[in-house]
């Protein structure tokens, strides 16, 4: 199988799980109603999908050839400084009015940063 195929793969079969294990956790609260560590221990379950991505997208690294492995470190620099740039000064205009940044956009902000980043590195190694 190409390694692009099998990635894809495994991060859709991650993603699916995560799905999958989001819904159920969502449905078994509503209708259990748990307190306490019940529920927290129940809201952590679709981080199993979460880590299995996780993995999915570390065995791509693993794969890659030096080139696009230095592309993905570049991409992944760009990414790290750029969220941090915004959740810090974020954090200097919330006492200003805006609205408090929550840690679920963290990675939607790493992640859009990380398409863009790769993007860039590889029209800059092309």
């Amino acid at each position: 199988m190409l390694t692009a195929r099998r990635y894809l793969v495994e991060l859709g079969g991650a993603l699916a799980l995560y799905g999958v294990l989001l819904v159920g956790a969502n449905m078994a609260e509503r209708a259990w109603r748990p307190h306490g560590a019940a529920l927290i221990a129940l809201n952590l379950v679709p981080m199993i999908g979460a880590v299995a991505g996780a993995i999915a997208i570390m065995r791509q690294l693993w794969r890659m050839d030096e080139l696009q492995r230095r592309i993905q470190l570049d991409a992944l620099a760009m990414a790290f400084l750029a969220t941090a740039l915004i959740t810090f000064g974020w954090g200097f205009v919330e006492n200003e009015g805006v609205p408090h940044l929550r840690a679920f956009m963290v990675w939607p902000i790493m992640g859009t940063s990380w398409a863009l980043a790769t993007a860039y590195s590889s029209w800059r190694y092309r």
